[in-house]
């Protein structure tokens, strides 16, 4: 018995010639992405005299840092062939109240740290599972939003949760100057990076995105990767819900508004493939430098939170159209 044997195409990224090309292409979307930051900060100086200030400039990065953090834990997601969570609201706002009241109720703060980071992994995990057995990601993670807003509504009552008596020195803090929450961010975005482009790992999640047939042929698992992406990306939430729950020391089930959308537009703003197998983890984190530039610059100009948002969907629609037509016309792959 002969079995089929699947033809390489000039756009599967397993053909091995394709290598340079593609590397060649990823150096210069990260150019294309920085000279895009530099572009925007430039419209932001000239339209806006008080962008420049320091205490605006730290504003900007702690906004990067929450919107980049989720950003680049959700690109493996969408790497993979998943598209993007539309639970991330309240995957952070749930794990930033499950850390302030754990803190209020006067339980360690490592042990905080880790238990939430561990459920949040957890819930993550069911999420990849159900996805990997063959529904939908989209309407599997709009689902698990409203279970997890839901759950923590009804918890909490809809008050606020704090953590009294228990205060979080090192919240809001920063090292030689930088806030706490930019360099996790940093770190987060560089480890990411690492673990898509240098592991075994990394490189099945992105062919599994790229051609999952010809992926799973080749003996890589659809459902192992799914899980994990799923579960990278609840670790970056929980990162950055425990983060703010730290700096501001109380919480809601209505913290995070705008999380998901930011979210989304950093991820496509550095040039994600909705549909998976090209982009990667640092472009999404300069795509979230763009996003909070953006959004700044439409605050100080009192921009409504109505304006802001609509403009921010604008974007994202403009990309996605952008892109399509560019892939249509055999430019982008």
């Amino acid at each position: 018995m002969s079995w089929p044997i699947k033809t390489m195409t000039a756009e599967d990224p397993t053909k091995p010639e394709g290598a340079g090309a593609a590397l060649r292409r990823e150096r210069l979307l990260r150019i294309a992405a920085i000279a895009a930051v530099v572009i925007v900060a430039l419209v932001a100086m000239a339209l806006t005299p008080k962008f420049m200030t320091l205490d605006n400039l730290r504003a900007i990065l702690r906004n990067a840092a929450t919107v980049g953090i989720v950003a680049v834990a959700m690109t493996p997601m969408t790497l993979s062939g998943n598209f993007v969570s539309l639970a991330i609201t309240q995957t952070a706002m749930a794990a930033m109240v499950s850390f302030v009241l754990l803190i209020g109720l006067g339980v360690p703060q490592v042990l905080a740290i880790v238990l939430v980071i561990a459920g949040t992994a957890v819930v993550g995990a069911l999420q990849g599972i159900v996805v990997a057995a063959g529904l939908n990601p989209v309407i599997t993670t709009l689902a698990a939003g409203a279970v997890i807003f839901g759950v923590v509504s009804q918890a909490t009552g809809g008050g606020i949760v704090r953590v009294g008596a228990h205060p979080l020195e090192w919240g809001g803090s920063s090292v030689v100057g930088i806030p706490i929450e930019v360099l996790v961010f940093f770190v987060f975005a560089a480890a990411v990076s690492v673990l898509m482009s240098a592991t075994v790992a990394g490189r099945e999640t992105i062919l599994i995105g790229a051609n999952r047939a010809t992926a799973e042929i080749s003996g890589i698992s659809f459902a192992r990767v799914t899980i994990v992406a799923f579960v990278i990306f609840s670790l970056g939430a929980a990162t950055a819900g425990i983060l703010s729950g730290a700096a501001f020391g109380q919480a809601t089930a209505q913290s995070f508004p705008g999380l998901t959308i930011s979210a989304i537009a950093a991820i496509l703003v550095g040039g994600t493939a909705i549909q998976g197998g090209q982009g990667s983890p640092l472009r999404s984190a300069i795509g979230a430098v763009i996003i909070a530039v953006v959004s700044n610059m439409m605050v100080l100009n009192d921009f409504s939170t109505g304006g802001r948002l609509a403009v921010q969907g604008g974007i994202v629609c403009a990309i996605v159209i952008v892109l399509d037509l560019l892939r249509r016309r055999g430019v982008w792959r």
